[in-house]
């Protein structure tokens, strides 16, 4: 992205006083096929959503341990979560999503690199009734909160987290905070058209205009107690992460493996995955290093 253009948004966001209001996503549960296909096109390893999924990736590494059990809340088409099992071998992964077209290309995503740890649930994700009071050692969500329809299902869906995760359970919810200025939201949302469908640039507008403000998630974290922490990307909130949950040194053969991911990125992307270290960084989420960044 443009530094110059970047940082004249996050200037003009820090000068204004108040948030536009919320517009819920048009399709809360994205059903339509072709939706669901430009957001796993973009999210794959060479798309645009690409270098955000690998900072996940390092961040739930530190957080999942062999043998836990790991809830995704809006799986969607398991690009995110495919990774996270793959270089996570020893923990087993359910994905929860209410959209059949999303969970049908789920299934060809684990399918083509042959994972035998996760598996699906249709359902949505403020109503978790088949899953057991504290049965979950990490509750994951990424980038997906945003097409709840509202802040009563928002902080329902938080409660159902609580209840499923066990006492001593880690965390992590990710997802971006809503901007002030329809200009930024453009900014962000149309940065690399020419490298996404012009569905998808339809679709991240329409999620930067859904999400939910920075305090909307400090209310609604309360409820998983005084350990939840809150980080969002420095200066202005663009990304947000609610975690919780001792961060554990992550194994060499993981960090081998996020490496050649971010190898094989374009150099777009991977200054795109530095920037968001870096802005995390400032705030005080570090990101684990491995060889060549």
């Amino acid at each position: 992205m443009s530094q110059i253009s970047l940082f004249k948004h996050l200037i003009l966001e820090l000068l204004t006083s108040r948030h536009d209001e919320r517009v819920p996503e048009p399709d809360l549960v994205m059903a339509d096929p072709a939706q669901a296909e430009a957001f796993r096109v973009a999210g794959r390893e060479d798309g645009v959503i690409a270098p955000t999924y690998l900072f996940h990736t390092l961040q739930l590494s530190r957080l999942i341990k062999p043998g836990d059990v790991v809830l995704d809340l809006a799986c969607g088409p398991a690009n995110q979560l495919a990774q996270v099992a793959r270089v996570n071998p020893e923990a087993q992964f359910m994905g929860v999503d209410a959209s059949e077209s999303m969970l049908a290309l789920a299934l060809a995503t684990v399918q083509r690199f042959d994972l035998q740890n996760v598996r699906f649930e249709a359902r949505y994700i403020q109503d978790l009734r088949s899953v057991p009071n504290q049965s979950i050692d990490v509750v994951m969500s990424t980038m997906s909160l945003h097409h709840l329809p509202d802040e009563a299902t928002f902080t329902a869906t938080f409660g159902e987290a609580a209840r499923v995760l066990k006492p001593d359970g880690a965390l992590y919810l990710a997802d971006f905070s809503r901007l002030k200025r329809e200009s930024t939201r453009r900014y962000f949302a149309s940065q690399h058209a020419e490298q996404q469908s012009e569905i998808f640039t339809v679709d991240y507008l329409n999620s930067l205009r859904a999400a939910f403000t920075a305090q909307e998630f400090k209310s609604a974290m309360q409820v998983f107690g005084g350990a939840v922490r809150f980080k969002s990307t420095a200066l202005v909130p663009f990304m947000v992460v609610v975690l919780r949950g001792p961060q554990h040194p992550v194994p060499e053969a993981t960090l081998t493996q996020c490496a050649a991911i971010y190898a094989s990125l374009g150099q777009a992307q991977q200054q795109d995955f530095n920037d968001l270290k870096r802005f995390f960084g400032l705030s005080g989420l570090s990101t684990p290093n491995f060889t060549g960044v």
